[in-house]
């Protein structure tokens, strides 16, 4: 998310309609107050913006084998 003020925003408008095409929201500030947004028409896939990727720390064999062990001391 950006935010900007109105004065920004009408000098710099179509920079800031590009970014807005490329996903990014525009928060249009009036005297430090939000006042509107801009938003991208097609949602973007969060997805793709992920940058951290899940790992296993075990190998899947391992991750797949039965918890019985660790029961045997609640029982």
């Amino acid at each position: 998310m950006i935010k900007v003020s109105a004065t920004k925003l009408r000098k710099n408008l179509f920079d800031y309609l590009d970014k807005t095409a490329a996903g990014e929201i525009i928060i249009i500030q009036r005297n430090n107050q939000e006042v509107a947004r801009l938003i991208p028409t097609a949602q973007t896939d969060w997805r793709a913006k992920m940058k951290n990727t899940p790992k296993l720390l075990v190998s899947p064999e391992e991750l797949m084998e039965p918890l019985e062990d660790i029961w045997e001391d609640y029982l």
